[in-house]
């Protein structure tokens, strides 16, 4: 009985610092630790998100200039890291999976010449990015998708694929009918 009050109460205080952050947001559950939140920018949470941090706290949010969308029935789970810079969507039911980062910039340069790349991410609905995915600026992953851990998204993966590697390629197609989603 402990364990759920625990798990309420700590739901309750994170709902309650996303409204701080001036999240827009309905329902936030939270797992574990309390995630680390990135205000000052754009975040709209479509529906439930639900966030898990037993080892390392997720990191969400947006900056300055960035906005973060998120669907409904998101799942984050520990040590994911979903910080917008410049935009970041996430569709209704996608499963992002432990340590996961998803960059829309890189930062910083690289050498002199070249400027900070900044480019919009959209992750589909019911993806799953599996364990230590790495999604770059300018990615998109399209509704249906698996993304094997490890991999390494650079530009557009269809639809109902299953995709693996640095940079992450199409291994076979996934038979996935309409309305079907991960549980």
């Amino acid at each position: 009985m402990t364990w759920r009050i625990n798990l309420y109460v700590k739901s309750a205080i994170c709902s309650a610092l996303c409204r701080v952050h001036r999240f827009q947001s309905a329902v936030v559950t939270c797992d574990g630790m309390l995630p680390v939140l990135h205000g000052g920018g754009r975040v709209l949470i479509r529906g439930r998100l639900a966030m898990r941090g037993r080892v390392a706290r997720c990191e969400f949010g947006a900056t300055r200039n960035g906005r973060l969308e998120i669907g409904d029935r998101v799942f984050i789970n520990q040590g994911a890291s979903v910080v917008a810079n410049h935009s970041i969507k996430v569709g209704d039911g996608t499963r992002i999976g432990d340590f996961v980062a998803v960059y829309d910039s890189d930062y910083h340069s690289v050498e002199p010449p070249h400027p900070v790349k900044c480019a919009p991410v959209v992750i589909g609905s019911n993806v799953w990015l599996g364990r230590g995915v790495l999604v770059l600026p300018g990615s998109n992953v399209g509704d249906h998708t698996v993304i094997a851990a490890g991999s390494v998204v650079r530009g557009n993966l269809p639809a109902r694929v299953l995709a693996a590697g640095n940079p992450a390629r199409v291994v076979r197609e996934l038979t996935i009918p309409d309305g079907w989603r991960r549980d």
